[in-house]
């Protein structure tokens, strides 16, 4: 005995297999991607921290030798060094630092690096000019001190001159 709505059933009984089979798919690929996509998210994420965690140390390191130089450079001015020695390794030193400073497309702080060298470099040189310009200074204040002389000297001349002109 068949049922006299057969087809309806049989169309009902598909159209129930096809919305079962979209939702079930759907559900599927909602939970492969609730799972796959933080996955990715965990790994994007994993080599940013691998990133920082390397720029971190650099600027540690950078830091350090930026402490070290500048010691470097103070130490520039003092009295009993070889000078042109101290600027040698003052130089190497900065040449060092230029050189570890990781490529700009790693790092978005290449160029406060690069210009924090060139301010070393600055420094290195003013140093250079002020222990210059004290040196001058000393040499100044001789000058003065010998010219203060001469002209005590030439005023006890002129007054011997003016008694003898006096006497004859």
């Amino acid at each position: 005995m068949k049922a006299k709505n057969n087809k309806e059933r049989t169309t009902g009984f598909l159209k129930f297999i096809l919305l079962f089979c979209v939702t079930v798919a759907m559900v599927l690929v909602a939970v492969y991607f609730n799972f796959k996509i933080p996955e990715k998210e965990n790994q994007v994420l994993r080599d940013e921290l691998k990133t920082i965690k390397t720029e971190s140390e650099y600027q540690n390191t950078f830091f350090t030798e930026m402490i070290v130089l500048h010691q470097m450079i103070d130490s520039l001015g003092m009295p009993g060094q070889n000078t042109s020695y101290e600027n040698s390794r003052i130089s190497a030193k900065i040449v060092e630092l230029q050189k570890n400073i990781p490529p700009k497309s790693s790092t978005h702080v290449y160029d406060m690096h690069m210009a924090i060298t060139q301010l070393y470099v600055e420094l290195q040189n003013a140093k250079n000019r002020l222990n210059g310009l004290e040196q001058s200074e000393t040499l100044i204040t001789e000058y003065e001190m010998d010219l203060e002389k001469c002209k005590a000297e030439l005023t006890q001349t002129k007054r011997e001159l003016y008694i003898a002109r006096r006497i004859n």
